[in-house]
C-alpha cells in the first residue's frame, strides 16, 4: 500500500458512506478543494483503491426474506469437483458471497433467496452440479445485528 494521506483517507471514507456526492459536499467534508478531491478520486480509483460505486438495495423491500450462511465440505477435492463448485457459484445469482476457508468446510457461502423453497431448490442445483458433498450445514439468519459494506479506515 502506498502512502495515503489524511485527505485520501477522509475521502475513502466519505464515499464509502455514501458514494453519490457531489465534488462540493466531497469539498465540505475532506476540506480540499471540489478540484482536489475529483483529481485525488481518480488517482485513487486508478490506483485500485477504489473498485466500484454502487447502490445497496433493500433485500426485503425486493422480496428477498432469507439470508443463509452455509458451510460447504466438498468429498473431492480434485479439478474437476472444483471447477463445478466454482462454475456453479459463478452463475448462481442467490449467492451474493463464496470464501474459501480454513477449518471444517471448505467455503462459506451467504446466499439471499425469497424463501425457503428456493433455498432448498438453489441447494439441490448445488449439489447436483458438483456430485454431492462430505458435508452442507445452512444457517438461516433471523436479523442482522450490524450490516455495512465499509472496510474500516483509521486515519
Amino acid at each position: 500500500m502506498e502512502e495515503l494521506d489524511v485527505f485520501d483517507l477522509r475521502l475513502l471514507a466519505a464515499i464509502q458512506t455514501k458514494g453519490d456526492m457531489t465534488q462540493a459536499e466531497l469539498s465540505e467534508i475532506v476540506h480540499l478543494s471540489p478540484t482536489q478531491c475529483a483529481r485525488r478520486l481518480q488517482r485513487l480509483r486508478s490506483d485500485g483503491y477504489v473498485r466500484d460505486i454502487v447502490a445497496i438495495l433493500d433485500p426485503e423491500r425486493l422480496g428477498i426474506n432469507i439470508i443463509a450462511h452455509t458451510l460447504v465440505g466438498l468429498r473431492n477435492h480434485d479439478d474437476e469437483t472444483g471447477k463445478a463448485f466454482r462454475a456453479f457459484v459463478d452463475t448462481a445469482d442467490e449467492v451474493v458471497e463464496c470464501w474459501s476457508q480454513t477449518g471444517d468446510a471448505d467455503y462459506l457461502l451467504k446466499i439471499m433467496v425469497k424463501d425457503l423453497g428456493e433455498l432448498a431448490s438453489l441447494i439441490e442445483r448445488l449439489i447436483t452440479a458438483v456430485g454431492g458433498f462430505a458435508s452442507l450445514r445452512s444457517f438461516v439468519a433471523l436479523k442482522a445485528i450490524k450490516r455495512t459494506t465499509a472496510v474500516p479506515i483509521r486515519a
